[in-house]
């Protein structure tokens, strides 16, 4: 990369106009800021003096960005990863290096992603199946209802009766998500640190489940049989006819979020109901309330379902709440970071990998002890 296009890449990340691509190829160059053996002196010249130039060029973009309302929030994120790498961040880290362990050294107890997923499917009757480590083919028959695994590990309901039964699968933290067809065709992904109890068949007249944590729904239209989604968090449901959308109630965050991607909704609460269209969110509080978004981030929100990190203006105890759950860790805060981030990796990745691309910003550092991830300035 030339001089020149450092300058273009650092100017698209502080206006706000990067992509997906750009923002990942910004992690990775302006790492050399902060390793003395990644700068190429050679190409891009003295890496003080090319570091006071990008200050210089950007200066005008970032004082234009502190307008109100110039552009969505997530993007202001963006320039402030910038703007404090290329000011206060950068120069923190050359005077406070001493006081800090090196990377190798607070990295050195890493922890890999899950191998795979440890789900449990307990049956009407009580048995427990461990997914991680059953055979591909039938699971089990429960009437005339038959559970099988996929060899991609998709678990499948097939058959019809005039009995249901109930079953349940939970997803614990430090898992793979698990992916599900319900007995009517219904797609459900369910996220690491979350369950979901269903009927083996619908028999009524509608179609009831209950969610625990985070979900993803395609549901299969039947407009005889609305499909409804409870959750175990508070009264809240969702009614459906058949659409695509995710829920997210877990318990620890004390709200419930429900994004619609397409067809459409109703949200019901205690208080109120709200009717949601492709491309809105819609959260409820505890007292019942419910906080509308016209336009969410899709790519941020259903990341997990695809296999991705991906945070846009994410603070850190949220993100945080994320690596908690999907590797299994405790968290352990020895500072208050309010900055807020931009990150985009796979989740298959060992911890590290992500703690490292957030420590680039230098508004914040870890320490990985055992299962424990320590905040620290």
């Amino acid at each position: 990369m030339t001089r020149e296009e450092l300058f273009l890449l650092a100017e698209k990340v502080a206006s706000g106009t990067a992509s997906d691509m750009e923002l990942m190829q910004y992690n990775q160059v302006f790492h050399a800021f902060r390793a003395e053996e990644n700068w190429n002196e050679a190409l891009l010249g003295n890496k003080q003096e090319m570091e006071t130039a990008i200050r210089k060029r950007l200066q005008p973009i970032l004082e234009k960005r502190r307008v109100p309302n110039l552009q969505p929030f997530y993007k202001w994120a963006a320039a402030a990863m910038v703007a404090a790498m290329m000011t206060t961040g950068y120069f923190y880290f050359r005077t406070e290096r001493a006081v800090l362990a090196p990377q190798a050294e607070r990295f050195h107890n890493d922890i890999p992603a899950p191998a795979g997923n440890h789900a449990v499917l307990t049956l009407s009757n009580g048995r427990q199946i461990l997914l991680d480590s059953a055979s591909n083919g039938l699971l089990a028959q429960q009437g005339t209802v038959t559970v099988s695994m996929a060899a991609n590990g998709q678990i499948i309901y097939n058959g019809t009766d005039q009995v249901s039964n109930v079953n349940t699968v939970q997803v614990p933290q430090g898992s793979r998500p698990l992916a599900m067809v319900l007995s009517d065709g219904t797609k459900v992904w369910i996220d690491a640190g979350s369950s979901l109890t269903y009927p083996t068949v619908f028999t009524g007249k509608s179609r009831v489940v209950t969610v625990t944590g985070q979900a993803f729904f395609d549901v299969t239209p039947n407009s005889h049989e609305p499909f409804l989604v409870k959750n175990s968090m508070d009264s809240s449901t969702v009614d459906v006819l058949g659409t695509s959308f995710n829920i997210r109630a877990f318990h620890d965050e004390h709200i419930v979020k429900l994004t619609l991607l397409d067809g459409a909704v109703k949200f019901n609460t205690t208080k109120t109901t709200q009717l949601l269209h492709p491309g809105q969110q819609a959260a409820a509080a505890a007292n019942g309330a419910i906080q509308l978004t016209a336009i969410a981030d899709l790519k941020a929100i259903t990341a997990w379902k695809e296999g991705l990190f991906y945070f846009n203006g994410t603070d850190i105890p949220t993100i945080m709440s994320e690596l908690q759950r999907y590797y299994n860790v405790e968290v352990v805060y020895q500072t208050d970071v309010r900055d807020f981030f931009v990150a985009k990796i796979p989740r298959d990745v060992p911890v590290s990998q992500l703690l490292n691309l957030l420590e680039m910003t230098n508004l914040v550092h870890f320490k990985i002890d055992g299962r424990r991830i320590t905040v620290i300035k």
